[in-house]
């Protein structure tokens, strides 16, 4: 009983044996028709110049079966000779190598390997030089244009330097200009000055002949009306003081005034009145303006002369 059973499991390992070998044998066949098949496709492809088609039946060849040397040593052809992806390349001879290191092709697949390698340093190189040539002509580029601006901008300052340029001249002219008109009123007034003066001592000749004259009867009060007239007029004019107002000279000598009198017109200060000196010129020595003489002749209204004119020796006031 025991015997039977034994040879019963023997007959059941060995059918289960051969059962699973011819399971195996079966896979391996379809590996293979499927490996010559696409093998087959491949170089069709190839034979008829269509490179893409044939590099994708040999990558699907080597999912297949990816120790197929042959597959390997085409592929790694392909990505060299047409592609110009020399690390595929590299990669797909040396699986070549590692499958067959005792073919007869070991000595030129070596040889090709070594030419991918050096294609693969000039083309790396060679990107990183492209790489860096476009950098530079970015930044060249970038540095042109702000060149550009630059230029934009001088010839700016330029314009305005020389815009301002021309209006200094233009400044410049009108000073001088001014200058000459300054020194034209100048000499006018000088000339003026020179003109009242002279007509002032041609009055007072006229006035000293008329008084040597005889008076003609009936016209006594009238002559003497018209001398004390003109007397009058050549005092305002000239500042002088008339005989009779010299007591008015003594008491400005000696007055007593809390404010200081002085020789020159001075602002807050009191002044005794020279011959000569009118409300405008006091007021252009005090204030730099003759217009200012109102304000001379306001502030000593009440104290000066009772007809508002200057006399010569009395003391006023500058306000």
């Amino acid at each position: 009983m025991k015997l039977k059973l034994m040879l019963s499991l023997t007959c059941c390992v060995a059918l289960l044996a051969v059962m699973g070998c011819n399971k195996e044998d079966a896979e391996t066949v379809a590996r293979k028709e499927r490996v010559a098949a696409l093998l087959a496709e491949a170089r069709t492809a190839e034979a008829q110049g269509d490179a893409v088609a044939a590099e994708n039946f040999y990558r699907q060849l080597l999912l297949v079966d990816p120790t197929e040397a042959t597959a390997h040593l085409s592929l790694a052809n392909l990505s060299q000779d047409l592609r110009k992806n020399y690390l595929d390349a590299m990669y797909h001879y040396q699986r070549y190598l590692d499958l067959q290191p005792d073919s007869e092709k070991v000595s030129l697949v070596k040889d090709r390997l070594a030419s991918a390698r050096t294609l693969l340093s000039n083309q790396l190189a060679a990107e990183i030089i492209s790489r860096e040539q476009r950098a530079i002509e970015t930044e060249r580029d970038a540095l042109q244009t702000q060149l550009r601006e630059l230029e934009k901008t001088v010839r700016s300052l330029n314009n305005t330097i020389a815009s301002r340029d021309a209006t200094i001249i233009e400044l410049q002219g009108e000073v001088k200009r001014l200058t000459r008109l300054v020194e034209k009123l100048k000499a006018a007034e000088v000339e003026t000055r020179s003109t009242h003066a002279a007509e002032i001592a041609a009055a007072r000749k006229e006035l000293e002949d008329e008084r040597s004259k005889p008076d003609l009867s009936g016209t006594a009060d009238l002559v003497a009306a018209a001398r004390e007239e003109a007397e009058r007029i050549l005092e305002e004019e000239d500042g002088g003081v008339p005989p009779k107002d010299e007591a008015l000279r003594a008491i400005a000598e000696n007055a007593k005034d809390e404010t200081p009198i002085t020789t020159t017109p001075t602002r807050g200060k009191r002044y005794v009145v020279r011959p000569g000196d009118t409300f405008s010129a006091l007021a252009r020595e005090a204030y730099g303006n003759a217009a200012e003489w109102p304000r001379i002749r306001e502030a000593n209204r009440s104290s000066a002369n009772p007809n508002g004119r200057l006399l010569a020796g009395e003391s006023i006031y500058i306000p």
